[in-house]
Parts: structure tokens; sequence; C-alpha cells
């Protein structure tokens, strides 16, 4: 029988973690690329307040959601990339996590994007989210460090790069529709990464389904390793 993953082999990649709380729990974590089917249900969990890609035209919610994943497929090659993952927390869809990259094969860096739905905010799951595609990045792509900018304001993402060990690399202007934003870089090296990723705080992290999508992202073939 044919599937999704088949014609279509990011379909089939999975991030999986584990994160205890503080309450003696242990939450399930997914990170995957949404189906047609999840655009629905990611676009009703988006804060209202999300900051939409000013290029992607739009009325709402529903169709930017469902632009911005369709433009991650239709865009992506071998040497600029773009992953958009939702995340499922305990089956419940909780917010999306993206990795880009350009001239990956020779540059081997990538950059981090991320949101989460209001009611899931506050839980660690930010950080627990970039940690696990910063360990797909590392582990699986073997990238050489891991970029991200933020709003000089957004106190949520700052926080949750300075605890992950991302070091000040730079910053920006950003011009949005109504205001100029101040950004700041971040970088988190290779090198620092094994030494930090301990300390993030999750369990059992795992991947699956990569190996067949390392020709999509610029990176080996299927079957063989790199």
């Amino acid at each position: 029988m044919t599937t999704a993953g088949s014609w279509w082999p990011l379909f089939d990649l999975r991030i999986t973690a584990q994160l205890p709380t503080a309450e003696g729990l242990v939450r399930d974590l997914v990170l995957r690329p949404p189906t047609d089917d999840d655009l629905p249900v990611l676009a009703a969990v988006a804060p209202p307040g999300l900051e939409m890609d000013p290029t992607l035209p739009g009325s709402g919610m529903h169709e930017w959601i469902a632009r911005h994943v369709w433009r991650s497929r239709a865009e992506s090659a071998p040497d600029k990339w773009r992953l958009s993952f939702l995340l499922e927390v305990d089956g419940d869809v909780a917010g999306s996590q993206d990795l880009k990259a350009s001239d990956f094969p020779q540059l081997r860096i990538v950059e981090s994007a991320s949101w989460l739905g209001e009611r899931f905010r506050g839980t660690g799951l930010g950080k627990a989210m970039r940690a696990m595609v910063l360990h797909f990045a590392f582990q699986a792509l073997d990238a050489t460090a891991a970029e991200t900018e933020s709003e000089e304001h957004n106190d949520a993402a700052l926080g949750v790069t300075r605890s992950l060990g991302y070091q000040p690399c730079g910053d920006r202007y950003a011009q949005r529709v109504d205001r100029i934003d101040h950004m700041l870089w971040s970088r988190l090296t290779r090198e620092r990464w094994a030494l930090l990723r301990n300390g993030y705080g999750l369990d059992e992290v795992g991947i699956s389904g990569a190996e067949r999508c390392l020709p999509m992202l610029g990176l080996g073939k299927p079957g063989k390793d790199r």
C-alpha cells in the first residue's frame, strides 16, 4: 500500500522525547511535519498575537498557517530548506517548531523559530521543543552551529535561548508593518551543545525516519552512511 511517507519521506520523520515535570509526571513529546489534515488544528492552537510572515499573503491565521507549511514543502531544496514541525504533547497539538538552512551542505548552520499555543506556555515546552530540534540538527544532520533571533523585548524567547547555552553574536533592525524591531542574534556551536545537552531536562530523545530525508536536505544517500 502506498503511504504519504513513501513519496514524501519527511512525513515519516519523528523526533521524540520525554519531559519530566516538577509534579513527578512525564510528558510525551513528538515533533513531526504536519500533514494537511493537521493544519486546521494547528491554526486553532496558534495564539492570537502570533506575528505573521509579511511575505505570505492571507486574510487570517488559518490561511497563513496553511501557506507557511505548504511553502516549506514546495520551496525546500538540498541547498536551501525549511522544515516545519508541529509539537504534540501527550497526543495534543501544542505548537510549531521550524528549522531552516541555506547552503547547508557547505555551511552546516541551521536557524530555528517556534511558537506555542497560549495554554501550553510557561510549562517548559518552549525549551523542550527547541532542545529536540537541536538534537536533530547536531545528531542527525551533523550541523556545526545553530542560530536564532528574537525581538529585544521577547523575554520568553530570549530566556529559552540563554537556557540552552546560546551566546550573543550580533543584532539587526527589522522593518515590520507598523514598527521597526531590534532583533538580537544568538549562536550555539556543536561543541557547546555537546557539553550542555545533558542539562536540557529531556529524557529518551529519539529520531526516526531521518535517513530517507537526508538527500532532501543536501546530505548522504538513502541506505548509506554519511
